[in-house]
Protein backbone atom coordinates (compact mmCIF):
# COMPACT_ATOMS: atom_id res chain seq x y z
CA UNK A 1 0.00 0.00 0.00
CA UNK A 2 1.29 3.36 -0.98
CA UNK A 3 1.92 6.23 1.74
CA UNK A 4 -0.72 8.68 2.42
CA UNK A 5 -0.01 12.71 1.37
CA UNK A 6 -1.44 15.33 4.23
CA UNK A 7 -3.57 17.61 3.37
CA UNK A 8 -4.32 20.34 5.05
CA UNK A 9 -8.42 21.56 4.45
CA UNK A 10 -10.28 24.02 5.66
CA UNK A 11 -14.10 24.53 5.01
CA UNK A 12 -15.82 27.97 5.52
CA UNK A 13 -19.61 27.73 5.01
CA UNK A 14 -22.34 30.65 5.03
CA UNK A 15 -21.61 33.90 7.46
CA UNK A 16 -18.33 32.56 8.27
CA UNK A 17 -17.96 32.46 4.27
CA UNK A 18 -18.74 36.40 4.32
CA UNK A 19 -16.33 37.38 6.76
CA UNK A 20 -13.62 35.96 5.40
CA UNK A 21 -14.47 38.21 2.15
CA UNK A 22 -15.01 41.18 4.42
CA UNK A 23 -11.00 40.12 5.65
CA UNK A 24 -10.11 39.75 2.33
CA UNK A 25 -11.37 43.17 1.42
CA UNK A 26 -13.33 41.92 -1.54
CA UNK A 27 -17.02 41.71 -0.42
CA UNK A 28 -18.58 44.08 -2.43
CA UNK A 29 -17.12 43.22 -5.57
CA UNK A 30 -17.60 39.76 -4.52
CA UNK A 31 -21.37 40.92 -4.39
CA UNK A 32 -21.17 42.67 -7.50
CA UNK A 33 -20.12 39.68 -9.45
CA UNK A 34 -16.84 40.90 -9.99
CA UNK A 35 -15.04 37.67 -9.51
CA UNK A 36 -15.08 34.83 -12.21
CA UNK A 37 -13.37 31.01 -12.07
CA UNK A 38 -9.84 31.07 -12.78
CA UNK A 39 -10.12 28.12 -15.44
CA UNK A 40 -13.52 28.44 -16.68
CA UNK A 41 -13.72 32.31 -16.54
CA UNK A 42 -17.75 31.50 -14.98
CA UNK A 43 -18.76 34.46 -12.45
CA UNK A 44 -18.68 32.88 -8.99
CA UNK A 45 -21.08 33.60 -6.40
CA UNK A 46 -22.04 31.91 -3.14
CA UNK A 47 -23.83 29.08 -5.39
CA UNK A 48 -21.29 27.93 -7.08
CA UNK A 49 -17.66 28.99 -5.16
CA UNK A 50 -15.98 25.93 -4.29
CA UNK A 51 -12.18 27.38 -3.77
CA UNK A 52 -10.67 31.05 -2.77
CA UNK A 53 -6.66 31.07 -2.73
CA UNK A 54 -4.08 33.64 -3.26
CA UNK A 55 -2.82 34.28 -6.48
CA UNK A 56 -0.56 37.28 -5.34
CA UNK A 57 0.04 39.36 -2.00
CA UNK A 58 -2.46 41.57 -3.48
CA UNK A 59 -5.08 38.89 -5.40
CA UNK A 60 -7.97 36.39 -4.45
CA UNK A 61 -8.54 33.46 -6.91
CA UNK A 62 -11.67 32.10 -7.22
CA UNK A 63 -12.56 28.23 -8.64
CA UNK A 64 -16.33 27.29 -9.05
CA UNK A 65 -17.54 23.79 -8.13
CA UNK A 66 -17.32 22.01 -11.93
CA UNK A 67 -15.25 19.27 -11.49
CA UNK A 68 -12.90 20.37 -14.39
CA UNK A 69 -12.30 23.26 -12.46
CA UNK A 70 -11.04 21.49 -9.77
CA UNK A 71 -9.01 19.22 -11.47
CA UNK A 72 -7.07 21.71 -13.04
CA UNK A 73 -6.42 23.60 -10.11
CA UNK A 74 -5.09 20.52 -8.31
CA UNK A 75 -2.87 20.00 -11.25
CA UNK A 76 -2.11 23.50 -11.16
CA UNK A 77 -1.55 24.47 -7.87
CA UNK A 78 1.63 26.24 -8.31
CA UNK A 79 -0.09 29.34 -10.90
Amino acid sequence: MGSLKKVEINTILGADFDKLLGRLGVRQDFDDGKYRCQFCDEQVGTENVLIVFPLSDNEIGFICKKAECLTKYKLNRNM
